[in-house]
């Protein structure tokens, strides 16, 4: 390693420590890289992949920043350091520093549908709806034939609470392109759902099983939902349906209710779903963990010890 005293040598060597997460020493040889090639933005790239994947995301991010403060200069906007920043900061859920990046970018490239479709994201995120519902309305006035555009105003509209345009904007996403009616209402259900309208979300994802009544991923998130709602006995029905379409998955679809009632409260039932998976498929280790855990969050101890017994009896612990 000391005999390597050439920048190509260094940048190799430092590109093989990378490989090997060996990642304080190539960020030792990326500093002393960037010492002998001051003015090469690839080594300071390198230097804040570096720092990222070594858990170092302040250092990361304060390269970053020098990369991004020359992207914004130029003609074509390569958008790499940006691209990393705003990935590391919605790791973080840091949404209001994503709005400040992309406000930057789409000064300096005002003309960029990916960038002002990133603004807009992340002020929904940010629960800044208004410039939001800005952002797509003057996208979809551009773009007047992309539903996606109208798939994004309406969530700003339900973020901002205005259900009624979020509606009307779903509906011109669905009139644009009316073979894909399904995965917008779904879209629809899944942006209501988060904003806890559980009502609309519902009517969303009837809509979606109007156009698309033999596909099961919507039953069972139209019984998430009404699970939601308090409507257990309604959501019972609908995984039902779910199951009857996709019966070799009724233990998939066991547990995935089993989760979402206890994620609910619903305890009992919660329990009784976990152990139609467990008698659907016996064999899998994680229906067992779902039970006992809940069982044993909740004072059941000895259910949790029977199934832990059972687990072990098969094999499975």
């Amino acid at each position: 390693m000391t005999n390597k005293t050439g920048s190509e040598d260094f940048y190799d060597l430092a590109d093989r420590l990378m490989k090997e997460q060996r990642y304080d020493e190539a960020i030792d040889l990326y500093n002393k890289l960037i010492a002998m090639r001051p003015g090469d933005d690839s080594i300071l790239l390198s230097l804040a992949w570096a720092y990222r994947d070594g858990g170092r995301k302040a250092e990361a991010m304060h390269c970053f920043e020098k990369l991004f403060e020359k992207e914004l200069t130029q003609k074509v906007f390569t958008g790499f350091a940006f691209d990393e920043m705003v990935r590391i900061c919605r790791e973080e859920g840091s949404y209001e520093k994503v709005v400040e990046l992309c406000e930057r970018a789409v000064s300096a490239q005002p003309n960029d549908p990916a960038l002002l479709n990133t603004l807009g994201e992340a002020c929904i995120k940010a629960g800044r709806s208004d410039r939001a519902v800005e952002i797509f309305e003057l996208l979809t006035r551009r773009e007047p034939d992309s539903p996606m555009f109208f798939c994004y105003l309406g969530n700003a509209y339900i973020a901002g609470g205005i259900y009624e345009k979020a509606d009307d904007a779903y509906e011109k996403a669905v009139k644009i392109e009316p073979s894909e009616a399904h995965t917008f209402y779904n879209k629809q259900g899944n942006a209501y759902e988060q904003a806890c309208q559980y009502q609309r979300a519902e009517n969303a994802l009837k809509k979606a099983l109007a156009c698309y009544p033999d596909y099961p991923l919507y039953y069972s998130i139209l019984g998430d939902i009404l699970i939601k709602a308090g409507k257990v006995n309604e959501a019972w029905e609908t995984y039902e349906q779910a199951i009857a379409i996709d019966y070799k998955s009724g233990d998939v679809y066991y547990n995935r209710m089993g989760h979402t009632l206890e994620q609910a409260g619903y305890t009992a039932e919660a329990i009784e779903m976990y152990e139609k998976a467990i008698a659907v498929n016996p064999q899998n280790l994680f229906y067992y963990k779902a039970l006992i855990d809940v069982c044993v969050s909740h004072g059941l101890e000895d259910k949790a010890w029977e199934y832990y017994e059972k687990a072990k009896t098969l094999g499975l612990v």
